[in-house]
């Protein structure tokens, strides 16, 4: 009798415990009403930013709105974020992930997929003044010439993007595979102009590699013509502060080292802090 009521007292301490993790990890998600606030901050944020080339060209890059991705990482505790992109010619050439980090700071994380010079401003104050280019355009080897039509050259960029692996590789930690979202977030249209004569584009997508669906590894696939010849290229960038590494046919292609991100307002990758009362300036 008394392992019965032992028994049976465990698997009800058992279920308290259980109850209360439960309690407590739905106390810390926002509601319904909250969640639409912060997605609403999200845009406000994204609105208020101007951002152009520092190179002499001065370029003016286009919001797209809405937002290329709406995403969540229930393993970082983080019901919502978005991710949105500014393009020159439909031309992707920054992407912003935005994610709450407490109850009255939303975090603006940077990366440049520009190959010159920017700067990101509000109404009040720069807040990203990159130096450098922040992607380099690596050929596709082996992969056939471009399809003549769009749907075709689609099929052949989703294949293309399957051929690639992503992981996390966080210091004295078991690496974490990422996910492939093989419909790209953005999908280029270059019939009505070009940006490079040189090089006239034909096609790109943008791929993400996702935590929960919180993008981590950003995929550009490209394909251009160059001296009367169809090719694909493809280029790499980070949208955390995790270590990673991508591979392609299981081979190591692109690594951001071993190290978190050293971020500053004049590195490709940067994540500035936004307090409350910025989104209402």
């Amino acid at each position: 009798m008394f392992a019965t009521l032992f028994h049976r007292s465990s698997q009800a301490l058992c279920a308290l415990s259980l109850l209360c993790i439960a309690t407590a990890a739905a106390a810390q998600q926002p509601d319904a009403d909250e969640t639409s606030k912060i997605k609403d901050r999200f845009t406000v944020l994204a609105e208020g930013l101007e951002i152009r080339s520092s190179d002499g060209a001065n370029h003016k890059f286009e919001l797209q709105s809405p937002p290329a991705l709406s995403w969540s990482n229930p393993a970082r505790q983080t019901a919502a974020g978005a991710m949105f992109l500014w393009t020159l010619n439909d031309r992707p050439q920054v992407a912003l992930s935005l994610y709450p980090s407490s109850e009255t700071i939303i975090d603006l994380e940077f990366q440049s997929l520009s190959e010159s010079s920017l700067t990101a401003q509000s109404k009040t104050q720069v807040l990203w003044q990159p130096n450098e280019a922040g992607i380099q355009w690596l050929a596709v080897d082996g992969a056939a010439a471009p399809a003549k039509t769009p749907f075709q050259r689609l099929r052949q960029m989703r294949t293309l993007a399957r051929q690639f692996t992503a992981r996390l590789v966080p210091p004295n930690k078991n690496p974490m595979p990422l996910r492939l979202l093989d419909t790209p977030v953005h999908r280029s249209d270059f019939s009505k102009s070009q940006i490079d004569v040189q090089q006239p584009l034909i096609d790109a997508a943008v791929f993400t590699f996702v935590q929960g669906t919180d993008p981590e590894v950003i995929l550009l696939i490209e394909a251009f013509a160059e001296d009367d010849q169809q090719k694909w290229r493809y280029a790499v960038a980070r949208t955390t502060i995790v270590p990673l590494e991508v591979y392609r046919h299981e081979k190591l292609v692109w690594t951001t080292g071993s190290q978190w991100a050293v971020h500053r307002i004049d590195t490709p990758y940067h994540v500035y802090k936004s307090f409350n009362e910025e989104t209402q300036k």
